[in-house]
């Protein structure tokens, strides 16, 4: 949840003393949360995000597992809100790999995601299983289906709460609260995902379309008695990359000019995001530059987000991918929250894969040309 992270303080030094001062705004706004958190009201909670959603594609879709040849390593880290105080991170860690020599195989991954809320005292941390299967269409084109099972662990700190009977409008915290503790701080359940992706090629340009659906059973996260169901996250994206100029071999000079345009929608709680913007690659170098408007039932927030990167081949079939990305609010009246600083580390692993044709042709496989979508397009 979003909404903790902007209202809970606590242990401000003012002068090198142990006097705490909150003004009357800060005292209703954590009487507020707190209310709704121990009263089980109807509360709006989205997914975590990520800026550079092309970088954590099967976080987005589990469709992508797989999606080209040998095994993907991606690591994702999200600092959010740098002018407020607090643990307003992300982390995810995901691995695929692929194999075409079991027939209908698209791959298989493991996902591991953390998040900290507020000032950390609200931890999520998923890890899940992710099969896909591919459906080649033409030499040109293929679908992929994907699903995640996962299991959630989400904690709470209840003593680093602060509550409103603990509040006073000139000294702020002044002692202890009458609130009782819950006997739980965990909650642990089940979750489950559904994607697909359809990918075609010619004339020098590489499409996707896809759309997946997170949270299908809408599990409850609530800390107590009460029914707080995580709702159905809803996703659909499409991107086009562009080959202006070829690559013409690891030892050249010469090295390929890729634009990479796209958009993503998604639906969560009542909150649609859109995300539009370009990715470009040259001579090693990665630049993108995309817009993000968060559109939700009590106003509008426009980000814009900057990301610069490097590539680095290590041999035809391995390399290394640095991103990082710069988010700042459009909105002046956004800009207290400060900017969002975000990393991506990828490897790719071409050569990578379960089995060898001839360990499993006594299953019927064989040796197969692979189409021109198994390589990493961008």
């Amino acid at each position: 949840m979003k909404m903790l992270s902007m209202i809970i303080k606590k242990n401000v030094r003012k002068s090198g003393t142990q006097q705490f001062r909150f003004s009357a705004n800060k005292i209703i706004l954590s009487g507020i949360a707190m209310m709704m958190v121990i009263s089980g009201l109807s509360i709006k909670a989205q997914d975590a995000g990520y800026s550079q959603f092309f970088s954590a594609p099967t976080y987005y879709n589990p469709g992508y597992v797989g999606l080209t040849l040998g095994m993907k390593t991606r690591m994702n880290f999200r600092k959010m809100y740098n002018n407020i105080p607090g643990d307003n991170y992300t982390y995810n860690l995901s691995m695929d790999i692929a194999d075409r020599n079991i027939p209908g195989s698209g791959g298989i991954g493991v996902i591991f995601n953390q998040n900290r809320e507020g000032l950390g005292y609200i931890k999520s941390m998923t890890a899940g299983f992710m099969p896909a299967v591919r459906i080649p269409l033409s030499h040109s084109a293929i679908i992929q289906v994907g699903a995640l099972a996962a299991i959630v662990t989400r904690e709470i700190d209840w003593d680093g709460m602060v509550f409103p009977d603990q509040l006073d409008p000139r000294w702020g915290n002044i002692g202890p609260s009458s609130f009782i503790t819950p006997s739980s701080n965990k909650v642990i359940y089940p979750d489950f995902s559904f994607g697909t992706v359809f990918q075609f090629t010619g004339n020098n340009v590489v499409g996707t379309i896809g759309a997946a659906a997170h949270h299908l059973m809408e599990p409850n996260q609530s800390f107590l008695n009460v029914n707080a169901p995580l709702a159905r996250r809803y996703v659909g994206h499409f991107d086009l990359i562009i080959n202006v100029e070829d690559y013409e071999g690891y030892y050249t000079k010469t090295r390929s000019f890729k634009v990479n345009p796209g958009i993503m929608y998604q639906n969560q709680a009542g909150m649609h995001i859109f995300n539009l913007g370009v990715n470009m690659y040259m001579s090693h170098i990665y630049l993108g530059v995309w817009y993000r408007n968060e559109v939700l039932e009590f106003g509008d927030y426009s980000n814009l987000t900057f990301l610069a990167g490097l590539h680095f081949d290590f041999s035809e079939n391995t390399r290394m991918k640095l991103l990082y990305s710069y988010d700042m609010a459009i909105h002046s009246s956004h800009n207290f929250t400060g900017p969002t600083h975000e990393m991506s580390l990828i490897f790719e692993f071409d050569d990578i894969s379960f089995f060898r044709a001839n360990e499993i042709r006594g299953m019927g496989s064989s040796n197969r040309q692979f189409s021109p979508l198994e390589c990493s397009p961008f």
